[in-house]
């Protein structure tokens, strides 16, 4: 098996020598992810320090968030191998073309971060506190245990918090000034590694957090996808180690993908975005929640001040603002920031005053499937499905999404077991998703007594899910405008939601409640209870929750503008 491993990797590299060494567990996490998996990790430090050998210790880990690549002397690498994670060692050698060379620099030595193969499947043991000290590692247990047991009053305490900003943040505006400069013709260069002169194609280099799923990742991959279909050549980054379960499809459109993150040490992430740029002829930057893509703004701007640079926004961070925060920071160093949602749009341009030419609001309504059926309907009147006749049995209710502390399942878990416990069989109760917190909400589930009430169903089609409920229910702390409230009214499905991120922007008043998870409570069953044996309030959600749907596709939607903002590459091609 090794051996057919390494025949693998010696294909991506015909001009090195390799090496491959595994344990029984590396054994399996590399057939996990595959040799492509290996490769990506590696071609970050190509681009870094390209001509060099490099030597990597690679190291399994089965949780999340998964550390980051590290500096770490093969020699010394004995306690990693001792219960630590180590699994293995791969070298490859400095190109054969760079043999003979009068200085030849030292091999590069990192751990490469993979993921167990069980991770790939599922998500691995939560962390609410990274367990990096005791201290930290006590706290984590602490936390833990108070979600396990009380989950509704630590979320009160942390909703308080939230909405109580640090006395020392400052107001999210533009801070860097513009960066202007001159300079002479630069060199012609070609891709690392190679000698320049190279004629290469225009690039547009789109900067992920990881290639994981989410509403803001989808949207990343399809706007690499109308990118490359106007001829740029696409390459992707990713800032966060993870397993990157998604890799597969950012190889469907480009072979120029760069899992850094996972392999590249804080040293050499400076290398390896100036290498970038030298490996590709970069036109284009589209952010998609890249903090390190956000660093590297005022350099890019003095290496390539030609360079059009987007960011996409989806959600503002409680507390610090997130990616918000860095983006309208570096708005002048931006050309356009495209906002999903009315809310980010007056943010940007009521609060933050940025000017109204740089600010594109266009939502994902064609990335849901809604906004390519309302283009055929008069006047921009979206294209819905059918009204289904819904029975006269018990109101279905649904959590549809991933079991991430986020999301606060257990709000729905505690608002069925109210529900339940007032009105037996008024109500069914369906969740589907998988996550990890699976273990917290089965927990939850048995001790409310609503094993044989809550039916659980791991990842299956969207379809099926809003085929077999009335209402689908949005418990999250935060959010930007979810993709899942756009499917779920193309289902005919009634969506009660937490007031937060954009979602008042299509979520009729009754079906919008607060975010404190008490209040939470307590307006969705009254607004449950009263679907429940009011008929005519069900049609006038219903038509209110149409009527906001049919405004949000009133605006071009974020693919089409997109396929516009490329068009002139696509001319020039």
């Amino acid at each position: 098996m090794i051996d057919t491993l390494l025949s693998e990797v010696q294909a991506a590299y015909p001009d090195r020598d390799v090496a491959l060494t595994l344990t029984e567990d590396g054994v399996a996490a590399v057939q996990a992810v595959g040799t492509a998996w290996l490769v990506a990790a590696v071609r970050a430090l190509e681009v870094a320090y390209p001509g060099r050998g490099y030597e990597l210790t690679l190291k399994v880990d089965g949780n999340e968030p998964m550390p980051a690549g590290v500096r770490l002397d093969p020699a010394t690498a004995g306690a990693l191998f001792a219960g630590q994670g180590g699994a293995g060692r791969l070298s490859l050698s400095a190109p054969h073309r760079h043999r003979g060379a009068k200085t030849t620099a030292d091999p590069v030595s990192r751990v490469l971060q993979v993921p167990r193969a069980e991770l790939l499947q599922a998500e691995g043991d939560l962390h609410f506190i990274a367990p990096t000290d005791p201290v930290r590692r006590l706290a984590g247990r602490l936390y833990s245990r108070l979600y396990r047991r009380a989950p509704v009053a630590l979320d009160t305490w942390r909703q308080s918090r939230n909405n109580t900003a640090p006395a020392a943040r400052s107001p999210m505006v533009p801070k860097a000034q513009a960066l202007r400069g001159a300079r002479t013709a630069p060199a012609t260069r070609g891709r690392a590694g190679t000698a320049g002169g190279t004629t290469r194609r225009p690039a547009v280099w789109v900067a992920m957090h990881w290639l994981e799923s989410g509403g803001a990742e989808s949207w990343a991959f399809r706007s690499a996808e109308i990118a490359r279909d106007t001829g740029l050549e696409v390459v992707i980054t990713v800032d966060r180690s993870a397993p990157q379960r998604a890799l597969a499809k950012a190889l469907a459109i480009t072979p120029y993908v760069y899992l850094a993150a996972n392999t590249l040490d804080e040293e050499d992430w400076g290398p390896f975005l100036h290498g970038l740029l030298a490996a590709h002829d970069v036109r284009h930057v589209h952010i998609h929640h890249s903090a390190r893509a956000y660093g590297f703004l005022p350099e890019l701007r003095h290496l390539a001040p030609r360079a059009a640079v987007m960011d996409s926004v989806h959600i503002v961070e409680h507390r610090t603002g997130g990616f918000v925060r860095q983006s309208l920071e570096l708005s002048h160093l931006i050309d356009v920031h495209h906002v999903i949602s009315p809310a980010l749009r007056d943010l940007y341009l009521l609060d933050a005053r940025v000017a109204p030419g740089k600010v594109a609001y266009r939502p994902l309504t064609d990335l849901a499937g809604v906004g390519a059926a309302a283009d055929g309907a008069q006047g921009g009147e979206p294209v819905l499905a059918e009204s289904t006749a819904r029975g006269e049995g018990p109101l279905r209710v649904g959590f549809l999404g991933r079991l991430a502390p986020q999301k606060r399942p257990f709000l729905f878990v505690e608002l069925a077991r109210r529900l339940h416990k007032a009105h037996p069989g008024s109500f069914s109760f369906l969740m589907q998703g998988s996550g990890a917190l699976g273990g917290f909400v089965d927990e939850q589930i048995a001790r409310a007594g609503l094993g044989g009430v809550i039916e659980r169903r791991e990842w299956g089609p969207a379809e099926q899910f809003f085929a077999d409920v009335d209402v689908l229910v949005v418990s999250s702390d935060n959010e930007g405008l979810t993709l899942t409230t756009l499917e779920a009214d193309q289902h005919d499905v009634l969506v009660l939601s937490a007031d937060v991120g954009s979602q008042r922007s299509v979520i009729p008043p009754l079906m919008l409640v607060p975010r404190a998870p008490r209040g939470f409570l307590t307006g969705a069953r009254r607004a449950l209870e009263r679907l429940a044996v009011d008929r005519g309030a069900r049609a006038r959600v219903r038509a209110d929750q149409r009527r906001l749907l049919q405004g949000l596709c009133a605006t071009e939607p974020a693919g089409q503008y997109l396929t516009t903002y490329y068009a002139p590459e696509k001319e020039q091609a």
